[in-house]
């Protein structure tokens, strides 16, 4: 089990508080409510429909026969799949005798129980950061056949977005810096994936999309900013933030990607020469984008305890979490390629 304390990594909350915990802090922190859309009803299965855009339906009216000329209205549909998903960690409070935060420990008989502490809010508080990370690698990275003989640790929860979007027609920039970009393969990187991205996309107003890039492309990306003094695109403070943008469109670090590409080795990284690059840009609408979870769910919990027994405390959490996307006209990849 994790050591939850020197690690920092992912736990829970109380089961009763489970949306207020879990869907507030998660499912509705800043960056996921801002760059993909949260369905929070998924139960297991939810078949969402879609259309696409009607065109060349408008002719000469010749006759009156009903069919004569028609075009069929086609609708199709995507599956989200909600998953269940675990978190099981464990902390045994003599990892902090001897030091500052044994001050914070109970008296009596129940001096190892650090339920309610101070100790224990933080290592909460930490936990929860730790799953709305998580929820992100997952949902980009995720693959449902690395589980098994083929297991990779972390993964195979569902298909994620990288996977789900194999198929999907990714642009490649010719480069022989892929691996170390520099100013140059950013900005002709990005300019590649705007100016190629199919017409539904380049009608999307620029507030309602976004480039989601590596994080070397971020930084080179950067130093095309740096020093300008012509940069409308730039570096604006929203709510003190500060965001990115290229032609209006914000850019997006994912600096979980670096840890999907090491782990997984996505196919969509793949050239068609068989070259496994590691970076890229995602420029896609965020309605686009789903999460699918169920808050409502009576079996769905986060829970903190302490184990007389074992001298423990333990968190578990279970919740439900898959992912899906609409429409291949919303979005457009590209890679920086040798």
């Amino acid at each position: 089990m994790a050591n939850v304390a020197t690690k920092g990594t992912f736990a829970s909350y109380n089961g009763a508080s489970l949306n207020e915990i879990f869907y507030e802090p998660v499912f509705r922190s800043d960056d996921i409510m801002r760059n993909y859309r949260v369905i929070p009803n998924v139960k297991h299965k939810m078949n969402v429909y879609t259309s696409a855009a009607l065109t060349k339906i408008v002719a000469k009216q010749e006759g009156c026969s009903a069919t004569s000329g028609s075009t069929y209205f086609n609708v199709e549909n995507k599956t989200i799949t909600a998953g269940r998903c675990r978190v099981a960690l464990e902390q045994c409070s003599d990892e902090f005798y001897g030091t500052y935060i044994e001050e914070m420990y109970k008296n009596g008989a129940d001096v190892n129980n650090i339920e309610g502490t101070q100790l224990a809010d933080a290592i909460v508080n930490r936990a929860v950061s730790g799953i709305a990370q998580d929820v992100v690698r997952l949902a980009w990275g995720d693959n449902s056949a690395l589980t098994g003989v083929s297991a990779v640790a972390g993964y195979g929860v569902f298909d994620g977005w990288m996977k789900l979007m194999a198929a999907e027609t990714v642009i490649d920039y010719g480069t022989t810096t892929h691996a170390a970009p520099i100013a140059s393969d950013a900005i002709g990187l990005i300019r590649n994936v705007y100016d190629q991205a199919p017409a539904a996309l380049q009608q999307v107003p620029a507030g309602d999309k976004k480039m989601f890039v590596t994080p070397k492309i971020f930084n080179a990306y950067l130093a095309n900013l740096e020093g300008s003094s012509a940069d409308l695109a730039i570096v604006n403070q929203v709510d003190g933030m500060r965001k990115v943008m290229f032609r209006g469109v914000e850019i997006v670090p994912m600096y979980e990607w670096d840890t999907i590409i090491a782990d997984t080795d996505p196919a969509l990284f793949n050239t068609v020469a068989g070259a496994d690059v590691n970076n890229g840009v995602c420029y896609c609408a965020v309605e686009n984008l789903i999460i699918g979870s169920d808050v409502t769910d009576p079996e769905g919990s986060f829970k903190v305890f302490y184990d007389d027994l074992e001298e423990k405390m333990f968190f578990r959490g279970y919740f439900k979490l898959g992912v899906q996307y609409l429409y291949s006209s919303l979005v457009q990849w590209g890679l920086l390629t040798a």
